[in-house]
């Protein structure tokens, strides 16, 4: 999987994790010909788009990294019985085009809007991003 190659060390730990959580880890399978499309977790596997994030001109290593971080907490919030974590919106604050984007994953997912605030605020915590996996998945 290529995506491996741009991953910090604890983006490698999460993948490991949500593996070991019983997720498999799928890069560029059919959801990615969506281009718009960066990832997704569900209630089977993980995937991440690497071709959409090459070609979305964003910085690649930056990107990859926050699309595992954000998926993993999806990943978490799967072993949490599909629940969000109930964080405080008012203890996340994010910047508006993150707002933006919480509005639109909405509309593509299954997520609540109180998920996909906890993926997004999370999405640049990998140190959060492995804690709650921990705690929810083992």
């Amino acid at each position: 999987m290529e995506f491996l190659l741009y991953l910090t060390p604890i983006g490698r730990e999460i993948v490991q994790n949500v593996i070991r959580a019983g997720y498999p880890v799928r890069e560029n399978i059919e959801f990615c010909k969506d281009k718009n499309r960066f990832g997704y977790g569900n209630f089977d596997k993980m995937v991440i788009c690497t071709k959409n994030i090459k070609n979305s001109g964003y910085n690649l290593k930056t990107y990859i990294n926050e699309t595992v971080y954000h998926e993993a907490v999806h990943m978490a919030h799967m072993c949490n019985g599909y629940k969000p974590f109930n964080i405080s919106v008012k203890d996340m604050p994010l910047p508006w085009n993150k707002l933006e984007d919480i509005k639109k994953s909405v509309k593509m997912s299954t997520a609540s809007r109180q998920m996909e605030h906890e993926a997004y605020w999370m999405e640049d915590k990998p140190q959060k991003v492995n804690y709650v996996i921990k705690k929810y998945c083992f």
